[in-house]
């Protein structure tokens, strides 16, 4: 993992959440309505807190939401930590060209929350990549729905011929 260089702001943030979390920091991310501290693996539950309490502390705080994101050095672990609670179809990562791609395949219902408002919340994500492993970019795929399987079309004809075996099924069973 690289070093990170931090704002001043972000080592604020960073310093009061270790406090109340008691749990070591590893990065904290910032954007207009969020903040978004990386903790060790494993470290998630405590940094969340009882019943959420650390995270609920913070955001009144800091007037903004706040994520915990588990890190992993499994790369493909890691984007699925940073969009939980989305469920990702499928993830993996590959080099094209110069860049490092991570790859994200997800079900249409998942589109929205993936992009975020104006595409902030894959900013974030590419932010938080780019500062701890060697990935530049991420293409998300939408996942088409598999059409239904339909049963072949019967004619006019063929729909009435049952219609009547039906109801002389019914009569002749009374």
């Amino acid at each position: 993992m690289a070093k990170v260089r931090l704002t001043t702001e972000e080592i604020m943030k960073i310093g009061f959440f270790e406090k109340i979390a008691n749990v070591p920091i590893l990065d904290c991310v910032l954007n207009d309505e969020r903040v978004a501290f990386i903790v060790k693996e494993g470290d998630v539950g405590a940094a969340i807190g009882k019943g959420g309490e650390n995270v609920k502390t913070a955001e009144e705080k800091f007037g903004k939401k706040v994520d915990i994101i588990e890190y992993s050095d499994d790369w493909r672990k890691f984007i699925r930590n940073i969009f939980a609670p989305i469920h990702l179809e499928d993830v993996w990562v590959k080099r094209v060209g110069k860049d490092v791609v991570a790859f994200i395949k997800v079900s249409p219902r998942s589109r929205k929350a993936i992009f975020g408002e104006k595409g902030k919340n894959l900013e974030r994500a590419l932010e938080i990549l780019k500062r701890h492993t060697k990935i530049t970019k991420i293409k998300v795929i939408v996942e088409k729905p598999k059409p239904k399987k339909r049963r072949p079309r019967r004619s006019f004809k063929e729909q009435k011929e049952e219609t009547q075996e039906n109801e002389t099924k019914q009569v002749d069973g009374q």
